[in-house]
This record gives structure tokens, sequence and C-alpha cells, in this order.
């Protein structure tokens, strides 16, 4: 059986691991980037932390799944009756099963100036870029201001840690550390909008004390560079942040004839099978599912998936889909975290304990433990800034 699996995020990674070295089965992983990268973690590396903790070869993963073949590339069209995808360059992969774990993209909502005058934390390359722009600013300027568009976890998280990375800069250069004038705008009435009102409190309570400026039920009009503009005051920055946004990639969209849309999402059955077709699985932040957009939720569907896969080959009876509600683990500067889980809410250093130990697990679906350890100790590490 071809296995053909688009995109190296946590779904597609896990899947093909899910099926290395099964009896009959050949997996081909395409992905425009050799890496998989652990989003989670990109605030830390774009506030000195070892990008090392963030990037993950594909070959490194792989090194001993004997039928797993990894192609860099960009799949662009799907032939579903010679069940083929094809990439940019025209080659073309066949497939018995296509699995879809694309991931997505910035979503600037077409608010004006936003794309051209903010930095984001989407992939490494850009994280990096980040941290050099904060390196350089807090370097040169006694009262740096930090703007950061989005209250969702990506933004408390980078937020939060501003004051502690000019306090590592100001030793490492040994200059007097600057006083980081942090704002957060949320176009919601609250912090973390998509967790319990427990959470948001208590995340609002931290980001006073580690004296950032929020800005709650907040719409930003437009963005030029050193200034995002809102109806009651512009906010002059040395560094804007747009963390307040994403979309699935365009594929989904350019080929209607093969996926429904829900909102942006795929639908999918109760196998994740795209709607109408039994040999096209969506997973991940793809699929139109209770909690997509989560790690847990993407590495609960590859599971899912591959097993099902698996069953098939069998010629059992496939299982159907139930979803998880993940864990939501929130750090808010240095060795602080809001932890919620279906029956509670907690905070603090034990939250932030729970945070680092979900990290190392994740780690440890893609290597064996010892190196899942060293791969999880780095996120300890300063980076060369």
């Amino acid at each position: 059986m071809n296995v053909v699996v688009v995109g190296s995020g946590f779904g597609g990674v896990k899947l093909a691991l899910e099926l290395s070295n099964k009896s009959g089965v050949k997996v081909t992983l395409v992905s425009k980037i050799s890496n998989f990268e652990y989003h989670a973690a990109l605030y830390r590396s774009g506030t000195g932390r070892s990008p090392l903790e963030v990037v993950l070869p594909l070959r490194t993963i792989f090194k001993r799944s004997r039928n797993v073949t990894i192609e860099q590339d960009r799949i662009v069209g799907i032939d579903t009756k010679k069940k083929h995808v094809v990439s940019e360059t025209g080659h073309t992969y066949k497939y018995d099963k296509v699995v879809f774990a694309m991931g997505n993209k910035v979503n600037y909502f077409g608010i004006s100036g936003l794309e051209e005058s903010t930095m984001t934390l989407d992939t490494i390359a850009n994280t990096i870029a980040l941290r050099h722009e904060l390196t350089d600013v807090f370097k040169k300027k006694k009262r740096p201001k930090v703007a950061v568009i989005g209250a969702g976890p990506a933004g408390v998280e980078l937020v939060g840690e501003l004051q502690h990375y000019a306090d590592m800069v100001a030793e490492k250069y040994q200059l007097r550390p600057p006083h980081v004038q942090a704002t957060i705008i949320e176009g919601a009435n609250r912090l973390l909008p998509a967790l319990d009102e427990k959470a948001s409190k208590k995340a609002l309570k931290r980001l006073r004390q580690l004296k950032v400026r929020v800005k709650l039920g907040t719409q930003v009009d437009s963005c030029v560079p050193g200034k995002v503009c809102i109806s009651s005051g512009d906010i002059k920055a040395d560094v804007i942040v747009w963390t307040a946004g994403s979309r699935a990639v365009g594929f989904y969209a350019e080929h209607p004839e093969v996926f429904e849309l829900e909102r942006g999402r795929v639908r999918v059955d109760q196998y994740l099978h795209a709607v109408g077709h039994e040999d096209i699985y969506v997973i991940g932040d793809n699929a139109a599912t209770p909690h997509s957009g989560m790690a847990q939720t993407a590495l609960h569907d590859a599971t899912f998936v591959a097993e099902n896969i698996l069953r098939e080959q069998r010629r059992e009876r496939p299982k159907w889909y139930r979803s998880i509600t993940p864990i939501y683990a929130v750090p808010i500067g240095p060795k602080w975290a809001i932890l919620q889980t279906k029956t509670k809410v907690i905070s603090g250093y034990k939250a932030w304990l729970a945070r680092r130990r979900a990290d190392l697990a994740i780690y440890r679906n893609f290597q064996p433990y010892k190196q899942a350890v060293k791969t999880w100790r780095k996120g300890n590490k300063p980076a060369k800034f």
C-alpha cells in the first residue's frame, strides 16, 4: 500500500512514524521544508533560548525507517481519478491513501499594513529574525516599546518573556537593564479567549504583575512601521509582533471539487476522510473537528488514521473518530504558567513544570527517549545573540 503524507508538522510526522517499518506499507512524506518545527516552543527561541529544541531534521527522525521516503517538495495539485498528487515541479506521487496535514499560514485579515509592518512567530526563520530585532532594540534603547497583537497562547507567552529577555541581553553586553514597555492588544474582551474565564483572569493578573499593558476589546484598524493604529489612539512601538490569526493553506480552496470547506477547514467524515473521498484523509489543523489547531489533536488524529490504514490493510472494520479534549499549558514569564484541564485551572510553578513535562512528552513522539531528553534540555540553554 502506497501512503503519501503531505506536510511535516505534528500530524504528518507522527502519522509517518506510526506507519514506519510496517509490513506492506510504503510511505512518502512530502514536505516543503527539511525539518519538523516544534511551534509551541517558538516563543522561547524568540526570547533568547536555543532554536535547537525547535528544529528536528526529518532525516534524523526517520533514519531507522526503512519504508519512509522523504521528498522535499510542495504539493499544488491532486488528481483523484489517477490517484496522484502533483508538486510545483510537475512531479507526481501516486497513492493508495493520501493524508493531508499541511498546517496553517498567517492570516492578516486584510488589515492594511499588517504584513509589511509586523513580525511573526510562525516559523523558526521568522522567529530568529524577531529575536535579532528584539536584541538590537534592547541594546540601543533604555525604554524599548514592543506591541504584541493577539492574546492567544503565542501572544501571551511572548509578551510574558520580553522583560526577562531584555535583562538577559543587558547582562550579556554589560548594560543597564532597559525597562520594556510591553503592550498586548486583543480584539476579544479577555485574554486567552479559547480558555476558561478563570484562566483568563489569572493571565490578566500575571501580566499586570509583569508590568505589561493590556488592551482588550480593541480592534486594529491598520499598521505602519513603528505604530499600531486603533480607534482609541495609536500605539507607538519599536517592534510590532502579529500573533492574532492563522488560516489553512490555500490548497484546499483551490480544489473545491475535492474538498468542502467549513469556516476555512476541510469537512471530514467519521473516519477523517475528506467528505466523499475514502482514500483522502485530512488531519490536524486542516480538519473541521473539535479542538482542531492543537498539537495534541494533530497527534491524536495521526495515530487514529494510521491505525485505520493498518486495519484496512488487514481487512478489518475501521474505527470511528472520537475527539479528545486537550490540556492547555500556557507559560507566562519565567517558571510560571497556567494549566487548564477538563476539571480545573491551576497556575504558578507547578503548572510551569507540567508544561515542561508536556514538552518532553512531545519530543518523545518523534525521538528515542535519550535523544528526546537532550532536545528538551536545549530549551534551557541560551541562544547566540
